[in-house]
């Protein structure tokens, strides 16, 4: 392998006989992601956290070793399609397409020169295919006055005639992994309906395509009602693709004489949806597919020998769900243990067959009562016998398994640091992630209270010494953790879910029917009074005697910030000790540098309060 570290910065190529990966670039704070490639070419995505989130396209050519930004600083590359967004470019051999974040629309680079190619109103603009002077790509339209939540659809564009826009495909709640043959003859994608989510029920559609652009008959491959697909790729004229099989998400080929397994791989390859374009495989050569997967918890690493019928395990050390090919290389935006969001690459040609162990950070990975857990102890001689439990948002997601710049803060800082996969997350297998459907609030709860105790027990900590701390779906379980009998130091809690009504009436179109799923509510919704009274936190809010600090952004599609402003005044006038900080230029979720550091200084004051830290 290459270490690209030292190419980027102009200084040669080297091996690094220690290394299984190799990194572009390290210098920069900034979040990379989505790479694709061309004959010539690596491109990704690469915001800079210290320039407000500005996304921007960087190309890297392999010849020059040179890197350029493409896009400039007047341009933020960025899709909102579902809220949370996804891949936001596209590229061919002489052109790139993306979207824009300010207007959401697409915008060409051809020869240096950006310009604008639809004039689009009230909508985000999510996945783009291209084939010749033909452009498909998936909209989500806010501009009917009769409809509560936007229009999907798939549209078609002939490049010769911008200001033709015409609607091929509609009808489904949701569109996302389109994909068009090498012909341009074909295209692949992916829908579904509400109330579900793409990891619920998924179909898998191909269509003929005219000259012209004109779909013909559709066609369900697979997928439907309790059975998801993910990541349809064309192979010549045969289609792969990730779909459900018992436990867990395994590779298929279709082609005229049906469906067969490709391989049956020891790991789980189906990846909940929340962001388009995540990949589980690619396709090197007609012999080789490279695939990553979850294996009890950990990500392993596939060569998969199709002639030969054959495959050989990895485990390097990463994480990573956006990747490409270029030639015999597979491409990466990952993370390590020791960085975050780089670019990396590893040579398949030259890969040994045998599994490969790269040295890990010590830390405990442990199973408390039907969940998981990985302990990380402070880094340093400062260790005061405080640790933070983190509470994962989705809730189908999980811990972060490699670096977190949050974990690293934290524990620099003298703390422990809890990360919780309850029982509900995902990468533990399918059957271990549904056991969370009717029961959120409950299971994720017992937990988080089972870990308390089972840290207590150990001796590992105090718990007048620990800091609950979670975002989203996480905060809910969170809050309901503090609605029980435990006595922590205190508690975090970033644009948590609060009331669960005010969810199921006020949240964006792509989980609107998610929370009833998640708890259970039934046909003809005679439970849900008393599911929202039982699981919602607000509704039991005397409960709560834990300081807590909050913090949540304004411009939050998700969880209304009604929620968090509620829950704060309420602990107020019950005599709580809470905080509460407001974000005007935040979502859900925050992005820009100077807000996450101003969050991080008011939690150490507010730990340092209500916490013994003078000590272990």
């Amino acid at each position: 392998m290459k270490n690209l570290t030292e190419i980027y910065k102009g200084e040669g190529a080297t091996r690094d006989p220690a290394s299984e990966y190799d990194i572009f670039n390290r210098q920069k704070i900034s979040k990379k992601n989505y790479p694709l490639s061309n004959s010539h070419s690596v491109y990704w995505i690469e915001t800079d956290i210290d320039k407000s989130g500005l996304s921007s396209i960087i190309q890297y050519n392999f010849e020059s070793s040179q890197s350029v930004n493409l896009s400039g600083t007047e341009f933020n590359v960025k899709s909102k399609i579902h809220e949370y967004g996804g891949i936001p470019y596209h590229i061919d051999e002489m052109r790139i397409f993306f979207v824009n974040s300010d207007d959401q629309n697409i915008y060409k680079i051809e020869n240096k020169r950006i310009t604008k190619i639809t004039n689009l109103q009230n909508v985000k603009i999510g996945e783009i295919v291209s084939y010749k002077n033909h452009l498909y790509f998936i909209v989500e339209d806010g501009s009917s006055d009769s409809s509560k939540y936007p229009i999907n659809y798939i549209a078609y564009l002939n490049l010769e005639d911008t200001n033709n826009i015409k609607k091929i495909i509609a009808g489904a709640s949701f569109y996302t992994n389109l994909k068009i043959s090498r012909d341009g003859l074909k295209l692949l994608w992916l829908e579904w309906d509400l109330p579900f989510m793409p990891w619920e029920a998924s179909k898998l559609i191909s269509a003929a395509l005219s000259a012209q652009g004109v779909v013909g008959e559709l066609q369900q491959i697979n997928g439907g009602l309790g059975r998801s697909v993910f990541q349809p790729e064309w192979d010549g004229d045969d289609i792969i693709y990730v779909r459900e099989d018992f436990d867990s998400g395994k590779l298929f080929r279709y082609n005229n004489k049906g469906e067969d397994l490709i391989s049956d791989l020891p790991v789980d390859l189906m990846k909940p949806l929340w962001v388009t374009g995540l990949s589980s495989y690619k396709i090197i050569n007609d012999q080789l597919i490279f695939a990553s997967g979850w294996k009890e918890g950990r990500m392993k690493q596939i060569v998969i020998n199709r002639i030969e019928n054959k495959f050989d395990e990895y485990d390097f050390n990463f994480i990573s769900d956006q990747f490409c090919v270029k030639d015999n290389f597979v491409i990466f935006s990952g993370s390590t243990e020791n960085s975050s969001d780089e670019i990396f690459y590893l040579d398949t040609v030259i890969l040994p067959p045998k599994k490969i162990n790269v040295g890990r950070e010590v830390y405990q990975t442990e199973s408390v009562n039907g969940c998981y857990i990985n302990h990380f102890k402070p880094h340093n001689r400062k260790a005061n016998g405080s640790a933070i439990i983190k509470i994962h948002s989705g809730p189908t997601s999980c811990s972060n398994y490699t670096y977190s710049n949050e974990r690293e803060y934290w524990r620099d800082r003298g703390f422990g640091f809890i990360e919780i996969d309850y029982r509900g997350s995902t990468n533990y297998g399918i059957d271990y992630r549904k056991t969370l459907d009717g029961n959120w609030g409950i299971y994720d709860t017992q937990d988080v209270i089972d870990v308390i105790n089972y840290l207590s027990e150990m001796g590992f900590y105090d718990p007048k010494k620990i800091v609950l701390k979670g975002s989203s779906a996480g905060g809910f379980t969170l809050l309901n953790s503090l609605c029980e009998d435990i006595d922590v130091g205190c508690a975090s809690c970033y644009y948590g879910v609060s009331d669960l009504g005010s969810l199921l009436i006020d949240t964006h179109k792509f989980e609107s029917g998610y929370t009833n799923s998640l708890i259970g509510v039934n046909e003809n919704k005679s439970n849900l009074d008393n599911l929202l009274q039982s699981r919602s936190p607000i509704l039991k809010i005397e409960k709560i005697k834990t300081p807590i600090i909050f913090f949540q952004g304004m411009s939050d599609p998700v969880v209304q910030p009604d929620q968090t402003k509620k829950i704060y005044d309420q602990l107020i006038l019950n005599g709580i000790d809470a905080k509460m900080y407001l974000f005007e230029n935040e979502g859900h979720g925050f992005r820009m540098k100077n807000t996450i550091d101003k969050c991080r200084f008011a939690e150490e004051q507010f730990f340092s309060k209500h916490l013994d830290m003078n000590g272990a």
